[in-house]
């Protein structure tokens, strides 16, 4: 099993009008090679979603399958995990080539993969994962979990993940600046909570395009920017 964790993967891009037009992963710091070089078949891809709820996950899954197909990968089959087909997790899982670990709400994501036993799916999987974002950050040992919104501020900022990768990951973080690459209008994530967190435990800041992986001997290589987020500070690494 090959895990990638990213920060982010640019799947569209809108238009004027604010639709989203659908185009090719990009090979920024050798993802697709990577993506490539680990993949095995093509028969299946899995797409988990991030809230097993959300309305939105028919839309986000293919817009994920277009860009694949766009970019070479012609899988055979594409399948949407959610609540809809949650009971049959274990043979959609086994069967797969290439697992997608959406991004989203970290907690509410955690749930659902304690729901579905993911751990569990995983523990023979010979495929690819790709976690993104809250994706990644769920594979990891520890969560380090951030509100963007108002209504997220109550949630626990710590918790376990599935325990894949020993570091605690921040994504959509940059390094150069300090700030948060997405927008959160209702909080001041960075100097609220990733700094002060840090005073508790380091965490390591991913900008958008870099990743980690983890090939099948269990080996870690970091592709593109990391930073070092320690006692309120940050180093580039």
């Amino acid at each position: 099993m090959t895990f990638i964790l990213t920060s982010y993967i640019k799947f569209y891009q809108k238009d004027e009008n604010e639709n989203k037009i659908v185009q090719p992963i990009k090979n920024e710091n050798k993802l697709v090679d990577n993506i490539k070089k680990h993949l095995k078949n093509t028969n299946r891809i899995v797409y988990v979603a991030n809230n097993p709820k959300y309305e939105g996950n028919d839309l986000r899954s293919e817009l994920t399958f277009e860009s694949f197909e766009m970019t070479g990968f012609n899988f055979k089959e594409k399948i949407l995990l959610d609540n809809r087909n949650r009971k049959n997790a274990k043979d959609i899982i086994s069967g797969a080539d290439l697992v997608i670990l959406s991004g989203g709400k970290c907690r509410v994501q955690n749930k659902f993969f304690k729901k579905i036993k993911l751990k569990r799916l995983l523990k023979n999987f010979a495929g690819v994962v790709i976690g993104i974002s809250a994706g990644s950050m769920n594979l990891c040992n520890i969560v380090a979990n951030f509100p963007e919104e108002q209504v997220d501020v109550k949630e626990p900022r710590w918790f376990k993940g599935l325990g894949y990768l020993n570091e605690i990951i921040i994504p959509h973080f940059d390094g150069k600046n300090v700030k948060y690459q997405f927008e959160c209008e209702e909080v001041d994530l960075i100097n609220d909570y990733v700094l002060p967190m840090s005073n508790k435990r380091d965490f390591v800041g991913l900008p958008n395009g870099s990743y980690f992986l983890i090939d099948n001997e269990g080996e870690v290589s970091v592709f593109g920017d990391k930073y070092k987020i320690s006692n309120g500070k940050v180093s580039k690494e």
